[in-house]
């Protein structure tokens, strides 16, 4: 994927978000870390390598379904506690940032004390095992590995920001800044507020039938799938 060209790379994470993330997290849910470490491993450094959802509409639109994303949190952030069996170019870094991903765009209601979407408990060992990484050897060898470092670190104070009294809701006030970047016309350079909707993706959301049209020839036919979700 990174050998492509960014156009025709990003054509093949919208195909695969948008018809292999639900087989994806079904599978996910049936294995077990202790007896299929490879196997869990590899399905969470897949979708830790998917581009933000804040560009990519059929992951964010995946993470949003709380049908489609119920349990994941939890399930993906205890497995990290455990330990995830690494394998490039996946890596602590990128894991960070998928868990990062989860607790801005899944709903909070998937944790169990409606903080955000990762249950209490699991966060907490979560920030604990950070606090450890941060201050051992292998830290300080994410240096290269394309600002995994900066995750690491972004992600223990998100999830120490998260339970702090004065900040009663911050996920959920993260959520509507986010959600409030992506209301707007696909058009990069419109910024107009976004009235229609494409009929097929359901996806991305346009001002009018002249930048929906632009999208088209400028990319989006690449990448328009019909989605269960």
């Amino acid at each position: 994927m990174a050998a492509l060209p960014p156009f025709q790379s990003e054509a093949l994470w919208s195909a695969f978000a948008a018809l292999h993330l639900d087989q994806l997290a079904s599978s996910l849910r049936t294995l077990s870390l202790p007896t299929q470490r490879i196997a869990i491993s590899t399905l969470i450094q897949i979708l830790s390598l998917i581009p933000d959802p804040l560009t990519q509409p059929y992951f964010r639109k995946f993470l949003q379904n709380t049908s489609l994303s119920q349990g994941l949190p939890t399930l993906i952030a205890s497995s990290f506690v455990e330990g995830i069996a690494w394998q490039r170019p996946s890596g602590p870094g990128h894991i960070c940032t998928l868990i990062i991903h989860l607790l801005f765009w899944c709903g909070v209601d998937q944790g169990d004390d409606g903080k955000a979407s990762i249950d209490a408990s699991v966060r907490r060992a979560l920030y604990q095992k950070l606090e450890l990484l941060q201050k051992s050897e292998v830290f300080g060898q994410l240096d290269s590995e394309r600002g995994q470092q900066v995750e690491v670190q972004r992600l223990s104070g998100i999830l120490n920001t998260i339970d702090l009294p004065e900040v009663p809701m911050f996920i959920r006030s993260t959520q509507d800044h986010l959600a409030g970047q992506v209301d707007g016309c696909q058009n990069p350079v419109c910024g107009e507020e976004a009235e229609l909707t494409c009929a097929r993706c359901k996806s991305v959301r346009y001002c009018g039938k002249g930048c929906q049209s632009l999208d088209w020839k400028e990319g989006h036919k690449l990448r328009c799938y019909q989605t269960a979700y």
